[in-house]
């Protein structure tokens, strides 16, 4: 499982990209998901 460093970090690579298509846009959502539930998570401990 990935951490909540690595997932954003992940994103900020993908935001630095000049050009996205559409599977980029496809990855950034599912990264976001990601960090979202990871902080949910993180929230409830």
């Amino acid at each position: 499982m990935e951490t909540l460093e690595q997932l954003e970090h992940k994103y900020f690579l993908l935001e630095m990209q000049d050009h996205w298509n559409s599977e980029d846009y496809r990855y950034a959502d599912e990264l976001k998901e990601k960090i979202k539930k990871l902080k949910e998570e993180n929230r409830n401990d």
